[in-house]
């Protein structure tokens, strides 16, 4: 980039992420068509893991843990290499090495980057590359398996949790990740490491682990907790419950442990499965199962949520109502004062079908008379017809009397019943 020949430079690399700006105030710019590309098999690309934190969940009963030992392994032609061999008891923990440098970079940790130092003078002709290792040491991994819906519906990916066990932070970067297998080495894939400080871990993902299927299904349910009435209204708690269930079928012959990223509901409590080692990324919990060779496991994760609500009883429908007076939560005071304004909302109702009833009639009447009129004005006078529709209309007459008598009635009847509904209603709390 200096058009020059590099000869015997003093070289400090710096990791870190300044905000830095620079514009071409003189450079014309053009507006382009977008660009739609091809549809084709799409890559996969996991996201890159930035940490989690340990999320506020009750701590479980207390358990031995499980032994484990690390293993040295070596990458070839000095590379970074995860030791991704098949995991036991005893090999949850790996290391990863490469080949000792004759004489190390000097790395240096700043508030907000890293640096290292190359402790010899580097040289490089001009339009040529150079490549340089600035860290060569060991670091423990685990094998897991992360499951990410939004990358893969029914896969998960195939990780290794890389901790950062050193003296100074790693910046960030792409990691090959290497499997030895059998006495024989393979590239499985690449990973994408974010900024990795002294005692913190991050989880790479570099391929798709297949032989693992995933269903996944969730269902809410609300059930009462407790109720109470108060100046005509109905106070009532209901638990409310978002329940994930994850159906996980294992390869034949090996364990996993398998990570389930699930969304993190705002304002509810995790209460299922209950673990110490849950983490928490954004917006998601991060909660590890073990899984067992060649068996279909399930797991449930549970949220809850209690929520206050109120209903004022002289505006609750008779069905709403009628739910609340059964539920077992509630007190039998309770239940029995909803139960009697169940009943006069009965009473209320029955008062006003037969109002209702009353007025059907009275319109049918009213509607009949009105064709015996238009008929009269075609028929003879003083012939055996009309005399025929007078009669009819006189009997009609003689109903609608004694329809609004008792429509009369009718309507009093519901106002009595509305007001005991009242009159009760007032009487509770």
């Amino acid at each position: 980039m200096s058009g020059q020949d590099w000869k015997d430079v003093d070289l400090t690399l710096v990791s870190g992420h300044p905000v830095a700006f620079r514009q071409a105030l003189y450079q014309s710019y053009y507006v382009d068509r977008p660009y739609v590309p091809v549809d084709i098999v799409g890559r996969l690309m996991p996201k890159t893991d930035q940490g989690a934190v340990a999320a506020t969940v009750p701590p479980p009963p207390p358990a031995p843990a499980p032994a484990s030992r690390a293993r040295d392994q070596r990458g070839p032609d000095g590379r970074v290499m995860p030791y991704l061999g098949a995991p036991t008891a005893e090999d949850e923990l790996r290391r990863q090495t490469v080949a000792a440098p004759a004489e190390q970079v000097a790395a240096q940790e700043a508030l907000t980057q890293v640096s290292f130092h190359f402790p010899n003078p580097v040289s490089v002709g001009n339009g040529l590359t150079l490549s340089v290792p600035i860290i060569n040491g060991e670091a423990p991994v685990k094998r897991q398996a992360l499951f990410q819906p939004e990358t893969h519906p029914r896969h998960p990916l195939a990780s290794v949790r890389l901790e950062n066990n050193g003296s100074t932070g790693l910046p960030p970067g792409v990691v090959t990740i290497y499997e030895r297998n059998g006495g024989q080495v393979a590239y499985v894939g690449d990973a994408r490491l974010s900024a990795l400080p002294v005692g913190e871990n991050r989880l790479l993902s570099y391929a798709l682990d297949q032989k693992v299927v995933v269903e996944t299904e969730s269902a809410r349910t609300e059930t009462l907790v407790r109720g109470s009435i108060a100046q005509g209204v109905l106070r009532y708690e209901a638990m409310q419950r978002q329940t994930m269930i994850y159906r996980v079928k294992a390869p034949a012959k090996e364990d996993r442990q398998l990570l389930v990223e699930t969304p993190r509901l705002d304002g509810w409590t995790l209460t299922r499965p209950v673990t110490p080692n849950i983490g928490q990324v954004g917006g998601k919990y991060r909660i590890p199962f073990d899984l067992k060779g060649g068996e279909t496991q399930t797991f449930e994760v549970v949220q809850e949520k209690v929520v206050q609500q109120t209903l004022a009883l002289i505006d609750g429908s008779e069905d709403r109502i009628a739910y609340f007076a059964k539920a077992a939560a509630f007190d039998q005071k309770t239940r029995d004062a909803l139960s009697r304004i169940v009943q006069l909302q009965g009473a209320v109702k029955a008062a006003e079908k037969k109002a209702e009833q009353g007025e059907a009639q009275r319109t049918r009447i009213a509607q009949e008379q009105q064709r015996i009129r238009d008929n009269l004005k075609s028929v003879p006078a003083n012939s055996d017809l009309q005399r025929r529709y007078l009669a009819t209309l006189d009997r009609q007459e003689t109903e609608l009397e004694a329809l609004a008598k008792q429509r009369a009635d009718a309507e009093k009847a519901v106002d009595a019943a509305r007001a005991a509904l009242q009159a009760f209603i007032a009487t509770l709390g």
